[in-house]
């Protein structure tokens, strides 16, 4: 009987593992990185100059508190 425990145990242990690994790998992967500039601001569309993904820091300051907002949604959500 103990080694039927011992095995179930085992398994548990693995199906946990797996979750917590595939938990962490999927984080990553939704990660919002930081637009490519495009001479036009990414929040607001406002013009963006020498190359700056946002017109300026309260719009970048804005994208990220939005991101960050979304990413502990996702994982609320269990996304």
């Amino acid at each position: 009987m103990s080694d039927s425990i011992d095995r179930a145990c085992e398994l548990a242990e693995m199906l946990r593992i797996n979750a917590i690994t595939q938990h962490f790998e999927a984080a990553k992967l939704s990660q919002d990185k930081t637009p490519i500039p495009n001479g036009e601001c990414r929040w607001c569309e406002a013009e963006a100059v020498n190359d700056a993904v946002f017109c300026c820091d309260e719009c970048a300051k804005d994208w990220q508190e939005r991101n960050a907002i979304n990413r502990k949604a996702k994982r609320i959500a269990g996304c």
